[in-house]
């Protein structure tokens, strides 16, 4: 089915309005309620970036928000002094966005032979080779992919921009448990990023109905965000 983006856009604004003010959300000063991109930005931000950004993002940055409110404080994508990119985002490679992002079940075996050869004395110059090559493969882990929201406590969650997962969100939980997961649908389906919104914008509009007082973040209990330390 076809999404009517305006109708977000219009469905957004209401829940947006009954955040303001109560949740902590900062909106940025000189904008209008919501700021969505031209064409023309996102085209741009394109070229720079060597990558086409999935359908879904694509319609929300266009017709909603340039980010902001949603399952997650979304990054805004922007266009800075040193050209476009995610604000307050250190953890996105945009050399990389074009690489396909990688199975993540082949890693597994990846940190497990760098384990074997981790040096067992107290050899600097060994550590500092070492935590080089850890710090390549945990890059390397999430190529391809924008770290679209920092969760805290070193979670993240990703959408993944190339490759054969391209369009899909994912969950970065390493901090915890070493994986990186996608976030997935009632039936089990990996999440798009139209998905992913709709079920928070679905959830919020609940808890909206159902509020008699003011509506808070964490009364929006969205069923794909809600999963995303499953199993």
């Amino acid at each position: 089915m076809e999404t009517d983006w305006d109708a977000v856009r219009s469905r957004t604004l209401r829940v947006r309005a009954a955040l303001t003010g109560r949740s902590g959300f900062r909106f940025r000063r000189g904008h209008s309620p919501l700021a969505p991109l031209t064409e023309h930005e996102l085209t741009e931000a394109e070229q720079q970036f060597g990558v086409t950004v999935p359908d879904g993002y694509w319609q929300f940055l266009l017709h909603v928000d340039s980010g902001g409110i949603g399952p997650v404080n979304l990054r805004r994508l922007s266009r800075g002094p040193g050209g476009w990119g995610w604000e307050n985002d250190q953890e996105t490679d945009h050399a990389a966005l074009a690489t396909p992002f990688p199975d993540q079940d082949s890693y597994e075996d990846q940190w497990e032979k760098l384990e074997a050869v981790k040096p067992q004395v107290s050899d600097e110059t060994a550590w500092a080779a070492w935590n080089r090559r850890s710090d390549d493969l945990e890059r390397a882990q999430t190529a391809g992919a924008v770290h679209l929201s920092d969760n805290g406590c070193g979670f993240y969650t990703l959408l993944v921009v190339s490759g054969t997962e391209r369009g899909n969100v994912w969950f970065d939980r390493r901090a915890t448990s070493d994986v990186i997961v996608p976030l997935r649908n009632r039936g089990g389906t990996h999440a798009t990023f139209t998905d992913f919104y709709l079920d928070w914008l679905d959830a919020a509009e609940q808890a909206l109905t159902a509020s008699w007082g003011p509506l808070h973040r964490y009364d929006i209990r969205a069923p794909i965000w809600e999963g995303r330390f499953d199993d």
